[in-house]
């Protein structure tokens, strides 16, 4: 029969239960906020299944965010702003890439906010978010925004650097300033760091975007100092030249130390920044000045020596240096000045001048004989010129020569544009 009273060990059971419950409330107890992330009780109608939690990211960009276990496996994902439910446990919440620990309880939700980064940049290109490590994490067009975890990150744009340093609930905005080769050609510059690294590059008349710095602008091999600001346009002074000239050939650009720069084909023009250099066609050369916004331009003559025969004529400059040679009758592209052309050893004074072809003629010898000697020609001083087997003609300048066959000479004149026939 029973008395109403308990024994010990029965109120023992009891505290030790009532403990247990404690304990277990106090372990489901939300974790204390840390700056990014708070916690609050769920509302009552929030459609989370029984004994879960929630997670909400909040975010100012249209973006998503994603939840991870404890073992980096994506369990949930959400747009920002919304809500997901995962059971209750730690994870790592991931905003572009960006991580930030967490944990969920049930009945909870877990609010975790986001900072972003704005580059307001005036030009068609993109930005990219790294983090410590210099791992890319995200990328986004200049003036779109990127949400990210708060903390301190490096913002990218063509190569050069920027330090972020996102706080919860604010934008940071960054402005790079822009650089630019405003010329007229079909051409590319490139933009170098301190050390001479390509950072980017671009066609001309299309800017590039940068941090604030001091580059160096580079087209054809000729460069200009640039330094960038925030916000600001920079635009490099250069100018262009053209060469003209009426052969199918090309011109040099040289710097003053005789280093080539660049080369294009005749009438097709070269940018460069603001300096004298000289300019080479057939190794003919003439120096010429590149001034801020105006074309430069070098008019070339052209010169050709006529013959009949298939052989090759050389131009030489006044101290017997070769500067260029071609096949009769094919012109050459020069700059204006006197010359000699050469033809088998025979020099002839030849002037070309600017915007105009300059025509020679060359006279021929044939030396008809039987059989298959060979015949030389010689100067007035009896020096050898050229030799051919008899029967064969041979093109010289106009002139009075000596013809050999074995020890028999005779004397022989070329007339410009004759053919002259020794029967031997």
């Amino acid at each position: 029969m029973s008395t109403g009273t308990r024994s010990a060990p029965t109120y023992l059971t009891i505290g030790i239960a009532a403990l247990a419950a404690l304990l277990l409330v106090a372990c489901k107890k939300a974790a204390p906020p840390d700056g990014v992330c708070t916690y609050e009780q769920m509302s009552a109608g929030a459609a989370v299944p029984s004994g879960q939690g929630g997670i909400q990211v909040l975010a100012s960009t249209d973006t998503y965010f994603m939840v991870r276990d404890t073992t980096g496996k994506q369990i949930a994902s959400a747009h920002v702003n919304g809500m997901t439910p995962v059971p209750a446990g730690d994870y790592q919440v991931v905003v572009n890439n960006s991580m930030h620990a967490t944990s969920a309880q049930s009945k909870m939700l877990t609010k975790c906010t986001t900072g972003a980064v704005l580059v307001d940049g005036k030009t068609d290109e993109y930005y990219a978010v790294l983090d410590k490590a210099a791992q890319q994490l995200a990328s986004a067009h200049l003036a779109s925004a990127l949400s990210l975890f708060p903390g301190s990150y490096q913002v990218r744009l063509n190569n050069t650097d920027s330090a972020a340093n996102l706080q919860a609930g604010s934008m940071l905005e960054l402005k790079p300033g822009t650089v630019n080769v405003d010329a007229g050609t079909d051409e590319y510059y490139a933009v170098l760091d301190a050390a001479t690294r390509q950072l980017a590059s671009s066609h001309v008349g299309r800017a590039l975007g940068l941090f604030a710095g001091s580059y160096t602008v580079r087209i054809n091999n000729t460069d200009a100092k640039a330094d960038v600001r925030a916000g600001e346009s920079t635009n490099v002074p250069s100018g262009t030249l053209v060469v003209h000239g009426s052969t199918d050939e090309y011109y040099v650009v040289a710097n003053s130390a005789g280093g080539q720069l660049a080369s294009a084909h005749l009438e097709k023009p070269l940018a460069f920044v603001l300096g004298t250099y000289n300019v080479k066609v057939n190794n003919t050369t003439t120096p010429e000045t590149i001034a801020s916004g105006v074309t430069a331009e070098v008019t070339t003559g052209a010169v050709v020596l006529q013959g009949s025969t298939d052989e090759y004529y050389a131009i030489v400059d006044s101290v017997g240096t070769q500067l260029a040679s071609a096949h009769l009758g094919h012109p050459l592209s020069l700059v204006p000045g006197a010359y000699r052309a050469k033809l088998n050893n025979v020099p002839m004074s030849v002037q070309v001048e600017a915007g105009r072809s300059g025509d020679y003629q060359a006279g021929s010898l044939t030396v008809k004989a039987a059989g298959s000697d060979y015949y030389a020609v010689l100067d007035a001083s009896g020096t050898q010129l050229a030799s051919k087997q008899v029967n064969q003609p041979l093109s010289l300048p106009a002139g009075k020569y000596t013809v050999k066959v074995g020890n028999n000479t005779r004397p022989a004149a070329v007339t410009a544009g004759q053919t002259m026939v020794l029967n031997w």
